[in-house]
């Protein structure tokens, strides 16, 4: 009796738990909060992570909730009750706090050409939610992340011919951000400089679309570089393949070589300089694994 007690007996207190500093607490909310549509199925190890952060296994986190009235049986699964949507908007205002401060701070270590120190603050924002990755977020980055940031913060390329210094600088920033963080997002006109805007301007995309494009281009660059370098420098890549993005904005040029494989020696350059897409050239190269027989 004192055991159920002990996990169903007291009425808990959202709030308090969304905005805890201890993990086990607020853990219930971030779990909680997955529930919201209805359709949050998690498969066994994934059950198993969350039992190791919950206070309580899984399966008793969820009889846990349902019994203080905030979870329900629905289709499948579960879904969130409207009694809990004010603790849930309360730990969604947190983490929004959270993600607005973090990237201001990634973005002035960047801006003072410190992606080390930058890449130390992701990983610190990251930790901190239950599982250890955010959900806006790219995949758990390596060590050598930090070091393809700074190429791009030292980019001199003819990407960036015709381009004034300021709108250079200002566009590494955006690309480097973005990079880092491995995700992407288009930035509303007001936060885009003028001279940007003007100088980076296409005829028929939106100034954020030309913007984002741009930049997603010097990310894209220094990516296609270093996946280059280790091919030449690995035992088990011969060839490299090509692969071109598949839209209406994919030019001939680009399409013409989509799927084709090189000697990584002989592979052309990316981008394309043919490349005549308003978006620019989005190809990017992909190394082709030798089976044991091919490298005997």
């Amino acid at each position: 009796m004192s055991f159920l007690k002990r996990f169903f007996g007291a009425k808990a207190d959202g709030n308090a738990l969304a905005e805890s500093t201890d993990r086990s607490e607020y853990a219930q909310i971030h779990l909680l909060m997955l529930f919201e549509d209805g359709a949050f199925a998690p498969n066994e190890k994934e059950e198993q992570r969350w039992s190791r952060v919950l206070p309580r296994t899984y399966r008793e986190e969820i009889a846990f909730l349902t019994e203080q009235g905030w979870l329900e049986p629905y289709a499948s699964g579960y879904r969130v009750i409207e009694t809990a949507q004010p603790f849930l908007e309360r730990y969604r205002a947190r983490l929004e706090r959270a993600r607005t401060r973090v990237m201001a701070q990634v973005r002035q270590a960047l801006a003072e050409k410190d992606p080390g120190a930058a890449l130390e603050l992701r990983r610190a924002y990251e930790a901190g939610y239950p599982l250890g990755t955010a959900d806006w977020t790219g995949p758990t980055p390596q060590l050598s992340r930090s070091s393809l940031t700074r190429r791009i913060l030292y980019l001199d390329h003819w990407l960036l011919d015709g381009l004034s210094s300021e709108t250079v600088d200002w566009l590494k920033l955006y690309a480097a951000e973005q990079h880092l963080w491995g995700a992407s997002w288009r930035l509303p006109d007001k936060e885009i400089p003028a001279h940007v805007r003007e100088e980076l301007a296409i005829d028929g995309i939106s100034d954020a679309e030309a913007v984002y494009w741009k930049a997603h281009q010097l990310a894209l660059l220094v990516d296609n570089q270093e996946t280059w370098q280790r091919c030449k420098g690995g035992d088990h890549v011969r060839r490299i393949e090509i692969v071109a993005a598949d839209d209406e904005l994919t030019c001939a040029a680009c399409r013409a070589v989509h799927g084709q494989e090189y000697l990584v020696a002989r592979a052309p350059e990316l981008p394309h300089r043919t490349c005549t897409s308003a978006i620019g050239c989005r190809c990017r190269y992909e190394p082709v694994l030798e089976s044991y027989a091919d490298l005997e």
